[in-house]
């Protein structure tokens, strides 16, 4: 599932989020996967509301290895879910979705799923806290990892403000924690926190 082919899948987020041009969000990505896609994509079911907002999309195909994967899912520019899963057991959630029950690492309550990635034993989860509680998830995380992390922390600077990282490193390089200042992922705003968990299978 990890090719070049497979770039219509971020084509079509961009265009499902963002409706551009003044044509319906069912014309922007049947036009992205005709223009991205050399060879046929396989079966394509694409379908949208009457005033464009409400959408579902269901792609059937086969990779450029030979391997099936699905596209799948619905929703709305505000409340969306698109699954991404692949014939070899990787599956890629975007725009909420659950937290992998493989997930171990600890994650304060209240945060919004915006991605989760799961293949094989590794898992990769992203979520958003509004931006006043920065401080409150540093600290979190602060006492939950404790001396089993390294911590470090960055600031940059953007016509925008200033943002905020700060990373904790398992000490055994099993895992890793993020936490930064971000665009909200419904608000298109710099109003967000995203915390970002990357855990290592064995």
């Amino acid at each position: 599932m990890r090719n070049a082919r497979l770039f219509v899948v971020v084509s079509a987020l961009v265009l499902l989020v963002a409706a551009c041009g003044g044509k319906s969000a069912e014309e922007q990505l049947l036009e992205e996967i005709l223009e991205n896609s050399s060879e046929d994509i396989g079966d394509i079911d694409i379908s949208t509301g009457g005033d464009g907002d409400d959408f579902s999309i269901n792609i059937q195909g086969e990779d450029e290895e030979g391997q099936d994967f699905s596209i799948t899912g619905g929703g709305n520019d505000d409340d969306f879910e698109i699954t991404i899963s692949g014939e070899d057991g990787e599956q890629m959630t975007i725009g909420g979705g659950e937290i992998p029950d493989e997930l171990v690492l600890p994650y304060p309550p209240g945060g919004s799923v915006s991605s989760t990635f799961v293949t094989g034993s590794d898992v990769n989860v992203s979520l958003q806290y509004p931006a006043a509680q920065f401080d409150q998830l540093v600290s979190f995380y602060d006492s939950e990892l404790g001396s089993d992390a390294e911590r470090s922390e960055s600031t940059y600077s953007t016509e925008d403000g200033t943002f905020r990282n700060v990373f904790f490193n398992a000490q055994d390089g099993n895992w890793t924690v993020g936490i930064s200042d971000c665009v909200g992922f419904t608000t298109g705003e710099f109003d967000t926190v995203c915390v970002t968990l990357y855990q290592i299978g064995e």
